[in-house]
């Protein structure tokens, strides 16, 4: 006669989120996505034979099929996925226009750095609310409202990829009635990392002039600490930031930021200051450097960026500008409907994950490591943990009745005594045996539960 153990789902430590909140992605680049197919399948119902834009890319891979067949077919492949990308992002743009107005954006920003971080994307749709926008006497925009919705992809400096989504609403207004007047702009955005689920929401206002900008944001998390990578939990970062940028000519900038942020992962407050220096040449290719002190210590970044317009490649290339002309930036009217800035990364800290830290995210897993056991057997088990300690882990094991239709009886077939078993310091498992009752009445197998908790802890984690 034997008793077996009960059957269970088995716990995971990390959770794929980003499943899960797929459809969360908002209303703005789910209706630009849509727009970009709806727009494709007109085209192509109403053309009678191939568009000239297809030709004219494809057209540039016939030599290449000398080289072998293969060949030619990777490189008509890169072409026409370029050309089909470019076209939908025209379309986009295109009948974002025709359904939300002249402003409608879809804007992206590309940058490579050196330092281990990689390529880092960001996109944003800017869906203008028109029927809140006002003008002037003259014809002079006034105010602007519209959503925003973006998404940031980055690696952080453990080599993890994030993506972190924002959504939320901006208004903007011109501080007289004068062409090129001042602009000033409040915005709330609700920042989602999608593989971990962090929240934290992003208030503030920003101001645009003729010699540079400026804002002023308050970052509030969200949630709390949710589990991180091995042996770490993490939250968003929560905190205010100063920053105030200098236009010095059209392609040269100079910016600078404080920030005070809430705590730094053990309780305290922290001041971060930040200085960089930018140089545009071109507007599809930007370089900036900076310094910063805070969290991390000292730190210097360089970073390399893309911008090439979607769905532009018809217009003709702007000119190389170099350093660009003293005082004319000055010149350049503000755009009020430019997507929200400085709201990219949902940064966060991280502290060790203690003990009660692992049993509240359901880390410490308990197994059995036999299918059935003989009444008065041994029974063995196996305690696991996602990440070596530091110090030594005390769990208390104890065994109960199972689930079905024949559960162990406690006093009968198994004694309700606690058992000690230690996980060692720079350990991830360790084992346990319990000896069963002798049952000479048991005529049919039982089924047992295992519960699992701290040494510290009455409460049992079944």
């Amino acid at each position: 006669l034997f008793m077996k153990r009960e059957e269970a789902p088995a716990m995971s430590f990390f959770a794929n989120r980003s499943s899960r909140r797929a459809a969360r992605l908002g209303p703005a680049l789910a209706a630009a996505s849509a727009l970009a197919l709806g727009g494709a399948a007109a085209q192509a119902a109403d053309a009678d034979s191939i568009p000239s834009w297809v030709w004219d890319g494809a057209t540039g891979c016939g030599e290449t099929f000398e080289g072998g067949f293969s060949v030619g077919a990777h490189c008509l492949a890169d072409r026409l996925g370029s050309i089909v990308a470019d076209e939908a992002a025209h379309l986009v743009g295109e009948q974002g226009r025709a359904l939300f107005g002249e402003n409608f954006r879809f804007v992206h920003r590309l940058s490579w750095s050196p330092f281990g971080e990689g390529v880092a994307g960001n996109l944003d749709a800017v869906v203008p609310l028109s029927f809140a926008a006002g003008r002037s006497a003259e014809g002079v925009q006034q105010n602007a409202l519209f959503l925003q919705q973006g998404l940031t992809r980055w690696r952080d400096s453990e080599g993890f990829r994030r993506n972190d989504l924002r959504y939320g609403t901006a208004w903007r207004f011109a501080l007289s009635d004068e062409p090129g007047a001042d602009v000033l702009g409040f915005s709330t955005l609700l920042q989602e990392n999608l593989e971990r689920g962090h929240q934290r929401l992003a208030t503030g206002l920003d101001y645009a002039g003729r010699w540079g900008s400026g804002w002023l944001q308050h970052f509030t998390p969200v949630t709390d600490w949710l589990p991180g990578r091995p042996g770490y939990e993490e939250r968003p970062l929560g905190g205010t930031e100063l920053g105030l940028r200098l236009d010095v000519t059209t392609t040269l900038s100079a910016d600078a930021a404080l920030a005070r942020w809430e705590n730094d992962g053990a309780g305290r407050e922290s001041l971060e200051s930040r200085f960089g220096l930018g140089w545009r040449p071109h507007p599809w290719l930007g370089l900036r450097t900076g310094w910063a002190s805070g969290l991390s210590g000292e730190s210097v970044t360089a970073r390399l960026g893309v911008n090439v317009p979607l769905g532009g490649g018809r217009k003709a290339a702007p000119r190389w500008e170099d350093l660009g002309a003293l005082g004319v930036a000055a010149d350049t009217p503000a755009d009020m409907w430019r997507p929200v800035e400085n709201v990219e990364r949902l940064r966060t800290i991280e502290r060790v994950l203690s003990p009660a830290a692992l049993a509240r995210a359901g880390a410490i897993a308990v197994a059995f490591l036999q299918d059935e056991v003989a009444s008065g057997g041994d029974v063995e088990v196996e305690v696991s943990i996602p990440a070596a300690l530091s110090a030594d882990l005390r769990l208390v094991l104890r065994l109960a009745p199972g689930s079905g239709d024949d559960p162990a009886v406690a006093g009968e077939d198994a004694m309700d005594e606690p058992v000690e078993v230690t996980i060692a310091r720079g350990e991830t498992r360790a084992e346990a045996t319990v000896r069963l009752l002798h049952n000479a009445e048991l005529r049919s197998p039982r089924t047992l539960a295992i519960g699992i908790s701290l040494a510290s802890e009455t409460a049992l984690a079944n």
